[in-house]
Protein backbone atom coordinates (compact mmCIF):
# COMPACT_ATOMS: atom_id res chain seq x y z
CA UNK A 1 0.00 0.00 0.00
CA UNK A 2 1.29 3.46 -0.91
CA UNK A 3 2.47 5.57 2.03
CA UNK A 4 0.26 8.44 3.14
CA UNK A 5 3.07 10.86 2.31
CA UNK A 6 5.68 11.01 -0.42
CA UNK A 7 8.34 13.78 -0.37
CA UNK A 8 8.87 16.18 -3.26
CA UNK A 9 10.33 14.65 -6.41
CA UNK A 10 12.42 16.70 -8.87
CA UNK A 11 11.21 14.34 -11.60
CA UNK A 12 7.75 15.89 -11.32
CA UNK A 13 9.02 19.19 -12.73
CA UNK A 14 9.88 19.90 -16.36
CA UNK A 15 9.51 22.60 -18.99
CA UNK A 16 11.23 24.64 -21.65
CA UNK A 17 14.55 26.31 -20.92
CA UNK A 18 15.14 29.81 -22.31
CA UNK A 19 18.26 30.38 -20.22
CA UNK A 20 19.56 30.14 -16.69
CA UNK A 21 20.00 33.80 -15.76
CA UNK A 22 17.43 35.82 -13.82
CA UNK A 23 14.68 37.00 -16.16
CA UNK A 24 14.75 33.85 -18.29
CA UNK A 25 14.10 31.19 -15.68
CA UNK A 26 10.90 29.16 -15.33
CA UNK A 27 9.38 27.55 -12.27
CA UNK A 28 10.83 24.10 -12.97
CA UNK A 29 14.31 25.67 -12.82
CA UNK A 30 13.53 27.44 -9.54
CA UNK A 31 11.61 24.88 -7.49
CA UNK A 32 13.46 22.66 -5.03
CA UNK A 33 12.01 19.38 -3.72
CA UNK A 34 12.08 18.67 0.01
CA UNK A 35 11.01 16.06 2.55
CA UNK A 36 8.71 17.61 5.13
CA UNK A 37 9.42 14.80 7.58
CA UNK A 38 12.92 16.25 7.90
CA UNK A 39 13.59 19.47 9.78
CA UNK A 40 13.61 22.35 7.32
CA UNK A 41 14.35 26.06 7.41
CA UNK A 42 11.31 27.45 5.62
CA UNK A 43 11.59 31.18 6.23
CA UNK A 44 10.71 33.12 3.05
CA UNK A 45 9.56 29.86 1.45
CA UNK A 46 6.31 29.07 -0.34
CA UNK A 47 5.80 25.34 0.10
CA UNK A 48 3.67 23.46 -2.40
CA UNK A 49 1.97 20.37 -1.00
CA UNK A 50 -0.35 18.12 -2.99
CA UNK A 51 -3.44 16.37 -1.63
CA UNK A 52 -3.99 13.40 -3.96
CA UNK A 53 -7.41 12.52 -2.67
CA UNK A 54 -11.00 12.55 -3.88
CA UNK A 55 -12.48 10.04 -1.45
CA UNK A 56 -14.57 12.89 -0.03
CA UNK A 57 -15.90 13.59 -3.52
CA UNK A 58 -16.79 9.92 -3.96
CA UNK A 59 -18.62 9.91 -0.63
CA UNK A 60 -20.42 13.06 -1.77
CA UNK A 61 -21.51 11.34 -5.00
CA UNK A 62 -19.42 13.69 -7.15
CA UNK A 63 -17.23 13.02 -10.20
CA UNK A 64 -14.00 11.39 -9.06
CA UNK A 65 -10.65 12.26 -10.61
CA UNK A 66 -9.45 15.17 -8.48
CA UNK A 67 -6.82 12.93 -6.89
CA UNK A 68 -4.79 13.58 -10.06
CA UNK A 69 -5.07 17.36 -9.66
CA UNK A 70 -1.66 17.96 -8.02
CA UNK A 71 0.24 16.17 -10.79
CA UNK A 72 -1.66 18.12 -13.44
CA UNK A 73 -0.95 21.41 -11.69
CA UNK A 74 2.78 20.69 -11.64
CA UNK A 75 2.76 20.10 -15.41
CA UNK A 76 1.48 23.64 -16.00
CA UNK A 77 3.26 25.38 -13.13
CA UNK A 78 6.63 24.00 -14.24
CA UNK A 79 6.55 26.01 -17.44
CA UNK A 80 5.52 29.34 -15.92
CA UNK A 81 8.04 32.20 -16.09
CA UNK A 82 9.50 33.34 -12.77
CA UNK A 83 8.06 36.74 -11.89
CA UNK A 84 8.16 36.37 -8.11
CA UNK A 85 10.81 37.96 -5.94
CA UNK A 86 14.28 36.45 -5.84
CA UNK A 87 13.99 36.58 -2.05
CA UNK A 88 11.27 33.94 -2.17
CA UNK A 89 12.13 30.24 -2.24
CA UNK A 90 9.74 27.94 -4.08
CA UNK A 91 9.71 24.46 -2.54
CA UNK A 92 7.81 21.30 -3.40
CA UNK A 93 6.94 19.40 -0.25
CA UNK A 94 5.48 16.42 -2.12
CA UNK A 95 2.07 14.80 -1.80
CA UNK A 96 -0.33 13.32 0.72
CA UNK A 97 -2.23 10.28 -0.57
CA UNK A 98 -5.46 8.58 0.42
CA UNK A 99 -5.03 4.82 0.03
CA UNK A 100 -8.29 2.92 -0.38
CA UNK A 101 -11.03 4.82 1.50
CA UNK A 102 -8.95 6.15 4.39
CA UNK A 103 -9.94 9.82 4.12
CA UNK A 104 -9.62 10.59 7.82
CA UNK A 105 -6.05 9.27 8.00
CA UNK A 106 -5.10 11.30 4.92
CA UNK A 107 -6.66 14.42 6.41
CA UNK A 108 -4.77 13.92 9.66
CA UNK A 109 -1.46 13.49 7.78
CA UNK A 110 -2.11 16.63 5.76
CA UNK A 111 -2.91 18.59 8.91
CA UNK A 112 0.36 17.47 10.50
CA UNK A 113 2.38 18.60 7.48
CA UNK A 114 0.60 21.97 7.24
CA UNK A 115 1.42 22.52 10.90
CA UNK A 116 5.09 21.66 10.24
CA UNK A 117 5.29 24.11 7.36
CA UNK A 118 3.88 26.91 9.50
CA UNK A 119 6.00 26.06 12.54
CA UNK A 120 9.15 26.17 10.41
CA UNK A 121 8.28 29.55 8.93
CA UNK A 122 6.85 28.59 5.55
CA UNK A 123 3.71 29.58 3.64
CA UNK A 124 1.63 26.49 2.72
CA UNK A 125 0.18 26.53 -0.81
CA UNK A 126 -1.79 23.32 -1.20
CA UNK A 127 -2.82 21.66 -4.47
CA UNK A 128 -6.01 19.59 -4.45
CA UNK A 129 -7.56 17.15 -4.58
CA UNK A 130 -11.15 17.31 -3.45
CA UNK A 131 -12.51 20.02 -1.19
CA UNK A 132 -12.24 17.67 1.75
CA UNK A 133 -8.83 19.38 1.87
CA UNK A 134 -10.45 22.26 3.81
CA UNK A 135 -11.04 20.46 7.09
CA UNK A 136 -7.52 19.02 7.11
CA UNK A 137 -5.91 22.32 6.11
CA UNK A 138 -7.75 24.20 8.87
CA UNK A 139 -6.77 21.61 11.49
CA UNK A 140 -3.12 22.13 10.56
CA UNK A 141 -3.43 25.88 11.09
CA UNK A 142 -5.66 25.71 14.15
CA UNK A 143 -2.96 24.45 16.49
CA UNK A 144 -1.55 27.96 16.60
CA UNK A 145 -4.33 28.92 19.00
CA UNK A 146 -5.19 32.10 17.14
CA UNK A 147 -8.47 33.11 15.52
CA UNK A 148 -8.59 32.03 11.87
CA UNK A 149 -10.88 33.52 9.27
CA UNK A 150 -11.58 31.35 6.23
CA UNK A 151 -12.37 32.90 2.86
CA UNK A 152 -13.91 30.30 0.58
CA UNK A 153 -14.27 31.03 -3.15
CA UNK A 154 -16.89 28.43 -4.02
CA UNK A 155 -20.31 27.78 -5.49
CA UNK A 156 -21.13 25.65 -2.43
CA UNK A 157 -21.12 26.46 1.28
CA UNK A 158 -19.72 22.99 2.11
CA UNK A 159 -21.42 23.16 5.49
CA UNK A 160 -23.57 20.03 5.28
CA UNK A 161 -23.97 17.79 8.35
CA UNK A 162 -22.02 14.54 8.44
CA UNK A 163 -23.60 11.60 6.67
CA UNK A 164 -23.58 8.39 8.70
CA UNK A 165 -21.09 10.06 11.03
CA UNK A 166 -18.37 10.61 8.41
CA UNK A 167 -17.22 13.64 6.45
CA UNK A 168 -16.97 14.25 2.74
CA UNK A 169 -16.10 17.05 0.34
CA UNK A 170 -19.22 19.00 1.34
CA UNK A 171 -18.94 18.83 5.14
CA UNK A 172 -15.69 20.69 5.84
CA UNK A 173 -17.16 23.86 7.28
CA UNK A 174 -19.70 21.93 9.35
CA UNK A 175 -16.81 19.97 10.87
CA UNK A 176 -14.80 23.13 11.50
CA UNK A 177 -17.78 24.88 13.07
CA UNK A 178 -18.47 21.84 15.25
CA UNK A 179 -14.87 21.66 16.46
CA UNK A 180 -14.82 25.38 17.24
CA UNK A 181 -18.18 25.21 19.02
CA UNK A 182 -16.85 22.51 21.37
CA UNK A 183 -14.01 24.90 22.21
CA UNK A 184 -16.45 27.75 22.79
CA UNK A 185 -15.17 29.65 19.74
CA UNK A 186 -17.06 31.15 16.80
CA UNK A 187 -16.71 30.26 13.13
CA UNK A 188 -15.20 33.06 11.04
CA UNK A 189 -16.30 32.31 7.49
CA UNK A 190 -16.66 34.43 4.35
CA UNK A 191 -18.06 32.59 1.31
CA UNK A 192 -17.66 34.23 -2.10
CA UNK A 193 -19.37 32.95 -5.25
CA UNK A 194 -22.22 31.05 -3.58
CA UNK A 195 -25.13 30.02 -5.81
CA UNK A 196 -28.67 29.29 -4.66
CA UNK A 197 -28.90 26.45 -7.18
CA UNK A 198 -26.00 24.71 -5.42
CA UNK A 199 -27.24 25.05 -1.81
CA UNK A 200 -30.49 24.17 -0.06
CA UNK A 201 -32.35 26.89 1.88
CA UNK A 202 -31.59 25.06 5.13
CA UNK A 203 -27.84 25.17 4.44
CA UNK A 204 -28.01 28.90 3.69
CA UNK A 205 -29.97 29.45 6.91
CA UNK A 206 -27.55 27.34 8.96
CA UNK A 207 -24.54 29.19 7.56
CA UNK A 208 -26.10 32.56 8.34
CA UNK A 209 -26.94 31.35 11.85
CA UNK A 210 -23.22 30.60 12.27
CA UNK A 211 -22.40 34.17 11.28
CA UNK A 212 -21.19 33.37 7.76
CA UNK A 213 -20.76 36.34 5.43
CA UNK A 214 -22.20 35.21 2.08
CA UNK A 215 -21.46 36.98 -1.20
CA UNK A 216 -23.40 35.30 -3.98
CA UNK A 217 -22.01 34.84 -7.48
CA UNK A 218 -24.76 37.02 -8.94
CA UNK A 219 -23.58 39.92 -6.77
CA UNK A 220 -19.97 39.78 -7.94
CA UNK A 221 -19.95 42.59 -10.49
CA UNK A 222 -18.37 45.99 -10.99
CA UNK A 223 -21.26 47.86 -9.35
CA UNK A 224 -20.67 45.98 -6.08
CA UNK A 225 -16.87 46.23 -6.16
CA UNK A 226 -16.38 48.65 -3.27
CA UNK A 227 -18.93 46.86 -1.10
CA UNK A 228 -17.18 43.52 -1.64
CA UNK A 229 -13.72 44.97 -1.02
CA UNK A 230 -15.00 46.49 2.23
CA UNK A 231 -16.52 43.15 3.25
CA UNK A 232 -13.19 41.40 2.66
CA UNK A 233 -11.28 44.05 4.64
CA UNK A 234 -13.77 44.08 7.52
CA UNK A 235 -13.68 40.28 7.70
CA UNK A 236 -9.89 40.10 7.74
CA UNK A 237 -9.34 42.68 10.49
CA UNK A 238 -11.51 40.79 12.96
CA UNK A 239 -9.24 37.71 12.98
CA UNK A 240 -5.56 36.99 13.62
CA UNK A 241 -4.98 34.86 10.52
CA UNK A 242 -6.69 34.40 7.17
CA UNK A 243 -6.78 31.13 5.23
CA UNK A 244 -7.98 31.21 1.61
CA UNK A 245 -9.48 28.14 -0.02
CA UNK A 246 -10.40 28.20 -3.72
CA UNK A 247 -12.81 25.61 -5.10
CA UNK A 248 -12.50 25.80 -8.87
CA UNK A 249 -16.16 24.85 -9.28
CA UNK A 250 -16.97 28.44 -8.30
CA UNK A 251 -16.18 29.43 -11.89
CA UNK A 252 -18.48 29.15 -14.90
CA UNK A 253 -18.18 25.97 -16.94
CA UNK A 254 -16.47 27.53 -20.00
CA UNK A 255 -13.58 28.59 -17.75
CA UNK A 256 -13.54 25.59 -15.41
CA UNK A 257 -14.99 22.45 -17.02
CA UNK A 258 -12.55 20.17 -15.19
CA UNK A 259 -14.10 20.04 -11.73
CA UNK A 260 -15.99 17.54 -9.62
CA UNK A 261 -19.26 19.53 -9.57
CA UNK A 262 -19.73 21.70 -12.65
CA UNK A 263 -21.13 25.24 -12.26
CA UNK A 264 -22.67 26.14 -15.61
CA UNK A 265 -23.14 29.79 -14.62
CA UNK A 266 -20.57 30.61 -11.96
CA UNK A 267 -18.00 33.35 -11.48
CA UNK A 268 -16.28 34.87 -14.49
CA UNK A 269 -12.52 35.41 -13.92
CA UNK A 270 -12.69 38.90 -15.44
CA UNK A 271 -11.21 42.23 -14.32
CA UNK A 272 -13.77 42.60 -11.53
CA UNK A 273 -12.98 39.20 -10.06
CA UNK A 274 -9.24 39.78 -10.45
CA UNK A 275 -9.44 43.01 -8.45
CA UNK A 276 -11.28 41.23 -5.66
CA UNK A 277 -8.80 38.37 -5.77
CA UNK A 278 -5.86 40.78 -5.62
CA UNK A 279 -7.39 42.37 -2.52
CA UNK A 280 -7.72 38.97 -0.84
CA UNK A 281 -4.18 37.79 -1.57
CA UNK A 282 -2.81 41.17 -0.48
CA UNK A 283 -4.25 40.82 3.03
CA UNK A 284 -1.34 41.20 5.47
CA UNK A 285 -2.57 38.34 7.67
CA UNK A 286 -3.06 35.80 4.86
CA UNK A 287 -1.04 32.77 5.94
CA UNK A 288 -2.15 29.84 3.80
CA UNK A 289 -3.94 28.97 0.54
CA UNK A 290 -5.28 25.90 -1.22
CA UNK A 291 -6.74 25.35 -4.70
CA UNK A 292 -9.17 22.44 -4.78
CA UNK A 293 -11.37 20.31 -7.04
CA UNK A 294 -9.24 20.29 -10.19
CA UNK A 295 -10.44 17.16 -12.00
CA UNK A 296 -8.21 16.54 -15.06
CA UNK A 297 -10.53 13.79 -16.31
CA UNK A 298 -13.10 16.39 -17.38
CA UNK A 299 -10.83 19.31 -18.25
CA UNK A 300 -10.90 20.73 -21.79
CA UNK A 301 -7.69 22.13 -23.29
CA UNK A 302 -6.36 22.35 -19.69
CA UNK A 303 -8.62 25.38 -19.12
CA UNK A 304 -9.28 24.61 -15.47
CA UNK A 305 -5.65 23.77 -14.75
CA UNK A 306 -4.52 26.99 -16.40
CA UNK A 307 -7.10 29.04 -14.48
CA UNK A 308 -5.95 27.55 -11.17
CA UNK A 309 -2.31 28.00 -12.16
CA UNK A 310 -2.95 31.65 -13.00
CA UNK A 311 -4.34 32.20 -9.51
CA UNK A 312 -1.30 30.47 -7.99
CA UNK A 313 0.98 32.56 -10.24
CA UNK A 314 -0.61 35.75 -8.91
CA UNK A 315 -0.23 34.60 -5.29
CA UNK A 316 3.51 34.10 -5.77
CA UNK A 317 3.85 37.58 -7.24
CA UNK A 318 2.42 39.08 -4.04
CA UNK A 319 5.30 37.90 -1.88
Amino acid sequence: MKSLYQPGDPGHWAGRVDGTVQGLRRWHQEVRSIDLDETQELKNAVVLLGFCCDEGVRRNQGRVGAQNGPAQFRKILGGLPVHFSGQIRLLDGGDVYCPDTGLEAAQQRLAELVAKIRQQGGFPLLLGGGHEITYAHFKGLHIEGKSIGIINIDAHLDIRPLKDGVGNSGTGFYQIADDLSREGKPLHYLALGIQDISNTPSLLAYAKDKGTKIIKAEDVHEGNMQEILKAVHDFAVQVDLVYLTIDLDAFAAPYAPGVSALAFNGLIPDVTFQQIFQAIISLPNLVSVDVAELNPVYDIDQRTTKLGSDLIFKILQKF
